[in-house]
Parts: structure tokens; C-alpha cells; sequence
């Protein structure tokens, strides 16, 4: 049996649960919610299992395995006699990685940066202090904690907040005319490709900022055909999203400023 520590709304943990529920693997659930500034709620232990202290993390059979990406890649070797969502094609292959690659490359670090700046940093700011402070003297990732300092202060004035939106923009540009080619990321068939992508959408769009790619009609008929599998709703919909009313007001008081930054990307 399989032990997942995750909590609803973050992309790295539903990509995690997309993957198990695509594949039917049985899992145990661990809330940890470190997204709300509190140290205090990681379980004894965590630390040790995951040095970063983030989410998710997987614990099979004693082995621990943080980082998302890496988790649907283990599940695809660990579990081969459940759904593959890996290409057979070498090429295939290849492409599906170089699209997960991107995610390290600067994506998730421009989600965060996105969310901080729109919505999170008003959670934050109503936060117990000590407690926010504990949440922060205990994060490892130094490149995570000096951004969110950044982003929280400035919110949408932030100098980090333009260059996240055009990555993002990029990201969403060259996902379209990939789709326009073939019906999935890596070719003909789903993968963990599209798992590990859709989640920016969905993000993106809880955040009110779905209009910002109207015109990109291949990637949104790619995310309707997601939204649609029966894994979706278990992994992504049933679970909700805790912070979904303050994600819609933040997101539509601050969708005109994005909404320029976002138009004033180089093509």
C-alpha cells in the first residue's frame, strides 16, 4: 500500500493523485497542508522523509519519494501491470519528458510567483505571525522563501510577477501548437505528460484567468477532454479546493492588471 502526503489545491499533488487514479492504484491519504504558514502541522518525522518539507511526498513499502514528477515516473516502473501512461516510441518518449522538463526549467517556480502575487499573499497576511514566521524560518527552499518575501510585500507590483506571466504565456503558446499537431502532449497517446501540465490550467483558471487564452483553441479542447476522464473528478474536482471563494474574488479583482502584463509578452 501506497501513502500519499498531499492536500487538495496544489498542482504537485493533484498531478500525484491523477496519475494513481488514471492507474487505479490504492493509496492512503496524509493531509499536510503546507501552503497555510503552519510548521506545526507536518506530521514527526516529515522533515527527515522530505528535506524540502514540501508536498507531495510518496511512501511505498518504506521507500519515501518526494517530487511529483519523479512520483508519476516511479508509479509508471513500480506499477506495470496498471495503466501506462508512458509512450512506447522512443521519440514519444523523449518528447514527453523535454514537456516535464519545462516544469523545473521555471514553470512551477512561476505558478508560485503567480499565486503568491494574486491571492496568497492576503492569506498570508492574515496568518497567525508566529506562526508564519515558524513557516518560513523552517523552509528549506531559499528560492521559494526569498520570492514569496518579495511577492507578498509588492503583490501585482512585484518585478517577479511579469516574467511568470510570460513563461506561463510561452508555456500555454507552444502547448497549443503542440496540440494542434497531435491529440496529446507526446503524441497519440495520454500520458504523464499531459498529468503533469494540466494542473497549471486548472490552477490558472481557479484563479479567474481562463480568458487570457480564448484564442488558444487546440490547448483549451485539450483541457476539456482532461477535465472530462473519470480520474479528473477523483483527483482534482472531489477534493475541492479550501481557498476557492478567495481565489475567485483575488482573481477577479487582479484580472485587468494581469490581463495587460499578460498582452504586453513578446511574441
Amino acid at each position: 500500500m501506497l501513502t500519499l502526503y498531499h492536500y487538495d489545491r496544489s498542482t504537485a499533488a493533484q498531478r500525484v493523485r491523477l496519475g494513481l487514479d488514471e492507474k487505479k492504484i490504492e493509496w492512503n491519504s496524509v493531509i499536510v497542508d503546507t501552503a497555510m504558514g503552519d510548521a506545526s502541522k507536518r506530521p514527526d518525522g516529515f522533515h527527515k522523509l522530505n528535506p524540502k518539507g514540501l508536498i507531495p511526498l510518496l511512501v511505498h513499502d518504506g521507500f519515501a519519494l518526494p517530487e511529483s514528477t519523479l512520483i508519476l515516473e516511479y508509479l509508471e516502473e513500480a506499477f506495470p501491470d496498471h495503466l501506462c501512461l508512458t509512450p512506447s516510441a522512443p521519440q514519444e518518449r523523449a518528447t514527453m519528458r523535454l514537456w516535464m522538463r519545462r516544469i523545473d526549467d521555471g514553470v512551477h517556480v512561476a505558478s508560485r510567483t503567480i499565486g503568491v502575487c494574486i491571492v496568497n499573499r492576503f492569506i498570508y497576511k492574515e496568518a497567525d505571525k508566529s506562526k508564519l514566521k515558524d513557516y518560513y524560518k523552517k523552509m528549506r527552499d531559499q528560492t521559494r522563501k526569498n520570492n514569496d518575501q518579495i511577492n507578498i510585500e509588492l503583490g501585482l507590483d512585484s518585478p517577479l510577477l511579469k516574467p511568470s506571466l510570460t513563461t506561463f504565456r510561452r508555456l500555454f503558446e507552444d502547448m497549443d501548437k503542440q496540440l494542434a499537431l497531435t491529440p496529446w502532449l507526446s503524441g497519440d497517446d495520454y500520458s504523464i505528460a499531459d498529468i503533469s501540465l494540466v494542473v497549471y490550467l486548472t490552477r490558472m483558471t481557479s484563479f479567474q484567468m481562463a480568458p487570457l487564452w480564448q484564442n488558444l483553441n487546440h490547448l483549451r479542447a485539450w483541457f476539456d477532454k482532461i477535465k472530462a476522464r473519470s480520474a479528473y473528478k477523483t483527483a482534482v474536482d472531489d477534493w475541492g479546493d479550501v481557498t476557492a471563494k478567495k481565489r475567485q474574488k483575488e482573481g477577479q479583482a487582479a484580472f485587468e492588471q494581469i490581463k495587460s502584463l499578460w498582452e504586453s509578452v513578446e511574441k
